[in-house]
């Protein structure tokens, strides 16, 4: 498989260029990176509860240089990598989850994920023959790598009208950090499944 000109992903490696890298240790090490994207989302959650009794009390219309950490940590949704650019671009005063249904989704989706996650990075490290461990992983991570893309398609006229003009450092900062979350995250998920197909015919 061939994404853009230099990446190229077999079920045994990865080739960037011209450096050809194990999907065995790019998926635990995706894995763990999206782990942590995943539990610092539902940390959140926790949080929220813990200070305000809600779900996901989630602003973020503040200011930023004169509001608290706690302020700030639940201004973002981490888990769609999304650092104040939807109320850049959209205008929206809280996140995008809040105008679904207060977050509450969004709280058993992070749990989902981190256990997925966790189930994945066991099979990869020490269970391999196990290959049905990475089920609930590639379930998870192609949905919300679609996730994202509809999430992006719907905001593209928006982003693109936002992007057309005068850029500041700030919206830029917030677009890289978006797109970095979820281009990661679409090399990520075909990059286990190729390695879940790898494992499938060694192990079969």
């Amino acid at each position: 498989m061939k994404l853009l000109w230099c990446i190229w992903i077999h079920e045994s490696h990865t080739q960037i260029c011209t450096i050809r890298l194990s999907n065995g240790p790019l998926s635990v090490m995706g894995s763990l990176i999206q782990l942590i994207v995943a539990t610092a989302a539902l940390a959140q959650h926790a949080l929220s509860i813990y200070l305000h009794r809600d779900i996901f009390l989630c602003k973020s219309n503040i200011d930023e240089r004169t509001a608290d950490w706690p302020s700030i940590y639940l201004a973002y949704d981490i888990i769609i990598f999304d650092f104040g650019l939807m109320r850049r671009v959209l205008g929206t005063e809280e996140c995008v989850a809040n105008y679904l249904d207060g977050g509450y989704m969004r709280s058993l989706w992070c749990l989902q994920q981190c256990g997925a996650l966790l189930l994945a990075i066991m099979c990869l490290l020490f269970f391999t023959r196990s290959v049905w461990l990475l089920w609930p992983a590639l379930l998870i991570q192609s949905s919300y790598s679609l996730g994202l893309s509809v999430l992006t398609m719907a905001t593209a006229p928006k982003l693109l009208d936002a992007l057309s003009g005068i850029v500041e450092t700030d919206l830029a900062a917030r677009f890289i950090l978006y797109f970095s979350g979820f281009s990661f995250n679409w090399i990520f998920t075909f990059v286990l499944w190729h390695h879940y197909w790898f494992l499938e015919k060694k192990w079969k």
